[in-house]
């Protein structure tokens, strides 16, 4: 059976703006419930700038009538 948590090192610097982020959130939240949410709004994050992206070439290859 796979384990389902990975351990990851990374460093002093970004786990203690890993804190800073777990202490502004308005509910308590573990540190892997941070980085959960953090890779849900980083994956509609790109999803929604891939779309933009894909909207503004869309826009700029179509040939006028």
């Amino acid at each position: 059976m796979k384990s389902k948590w990975h351990n990851i090192s990374i460093p002093h610097e970004s786990f203690k703006s890993l804190l800073g982020i777990q202490k502004a959130l308005p509910i308590k939240a573990s540190i892997p419930q941070v980085i959960a949410w953090l890779i849900g709004v980083g994956v509609k994050e790109i999803k929604s700038e891939i779309k933009g992206d894909l909207l503004k070439h869309e826009d700029t290859t179509r040939i006028p009538k």
